[in-house]
């Protein structure tokens, strides 16, 4: 049992948002090996959950297939609970959705989490290969989806003529919201949100209102049921803190300026230090910006117990701002030494890929 000695939520009550990172030169597996290595550490950790969220034509971002993601890092796991955050449903049928998750939760019980979102903007070349269906469709869809998966519980009629393949006890949905209007597609619906702070801080207020205001237990969710996102960067001191955020901003503002016909040996002679004025701009307004907490374990433990207090969350995911999965794992690592008085580590065992009966 992990015991709370700071104000807000103990390591059991943060979770982890991901997506892949990956650098110039950098090979795809090397990727994915560097990201199931800290969803690892968040497991040996107690974190609740790591999620992957899913994006699209974004350089220097892997998580492009988040079902596919859940069952490599499932298999690398054994506690903590795998999931998407999230899936776009305007990028995908809702039954195919239903289907894969379905899949998920009946291989791993009990460990298959799926968030759901709408599309962001998208570069028109890529929104055309997706094919994917307007914003103002995701209500429809949301239902769709869940209605499918109702299918899964016992003593369920199939929806329409359609029985979802793999049907078992299905994995909770959650809607992924970044406005207040998103906020309340996911209270009528009883479901829980999980609110990016992280992104759209300015935001999350206006959103914790129209959640709580609209929420009607008629769903899954008999209360209702909030998390939040923020941006995260902890480490030994605060000037260590400061370099390595503005390290993250460089290449994060460098990889999404650089031409799309950049080779691999362009990118990574583009990366190199150190700053540029606007670069250094950028890091110190999002140093101010709520969305993101950056500095000591102290600090930034302080700052996690401000946001419950200021928002009620039931629930903290943290995204560790680094391209670097050793620097990530570190970040994690130190939240939860301030987090708790002993930081958990258990030994390792190699989990059956498929649950047995």
């Amino acid at each position: 049992m992990l015991t709370t000695v700071t104000p807000g939520l103990p390591v059991s009550a943060h979770s982890v948002l991901d997506v892949v990172p990956q650098l110039a030169g950098q090979s795809a597996a090397a990727a994915l090996r560097e990201t199931a290595e800290v969803a690892q550490a968040a497991d040996d950790l107690g974190y609740r959950r790591f999620w992957v969220g899913e994006q699209h034509g974004v350089r220097g971002v892997g998580s492009a297939a988040p079902a596919v993601l859940a069952a490599v890092l499932a298999a690398r796991t054994d506690r903590i609970r795998l999931g998407a955050g999230g899936v776009l449903l305007t990028n995908h049928q809702p039954l195919v959705v239903a289907e894969q998750f379905a899949a998920l939760a009946a291989a791993y019980p009990s460990r298959i989490d799926l968030g759901v979102g709408q599309q962001l903007g998208l570069v028109a070349s890529t929104a055309a290969a997706l094919g994917g269906a307007a914003r103002d469709t995701f209500p429809q869809r949301l239902d769709e989806l869940c209605g499918f998966l109702r299918d899964g519980l016992p003593g369920r009629a199939p929806v329409g003529d359609v029985r979802l393949s793999l049907a078992g006890l299905p994995p909770p949905v959650f809607v992924l919201a970044d406005n207040p209007a998103a906020a309340a597609i996911a209270a009528v619906r009883g479901l829980p949100v999980f609110l990016a702070h992280h992104s759209a801080a300015a935001m999350t207020a206006a959103a914790v209102a129209a959640y709580r205001d609209h929420f009607e237990s008629t769903g899954p969710t008999v209360k209702p049921y909030l998390a939040v996102t923020v941006g995260v960067v902890a480490a030994d001191s605060e000037e260590e803190a400061i370099i390595r955020f503005a390290e993250y901003v460089r290449v994060k503002m460098r990889l999404g300026a650089a031409s799309q016909r950049a080779t691999p040996a362009e990118l990574m002679e583009l990366l190199e230090p150190p700053l540029t004025g606007r670069e250094r701009r950028r890091a110190e307004r999002l140093l101010d910006d709520p969305g993101n907490i950056v500095g000591t374990r102290a600090s930034v433990v302080s700052g996690l117990g401000a946001l419950v207090a200021s928002t009620g969350a039931d629930e903290i995911m943290l995204v560790p701002l680094a391209f670097d999965g050793l620097v990530r794992s570190a970040i994690l690592r130190t939240i939860a030494a301030g987090l708790t008085r002993t930081v958990r580590t258990v030994p390792r065992h190699a989990p059956p890929l498929i649950a047995t009966a």
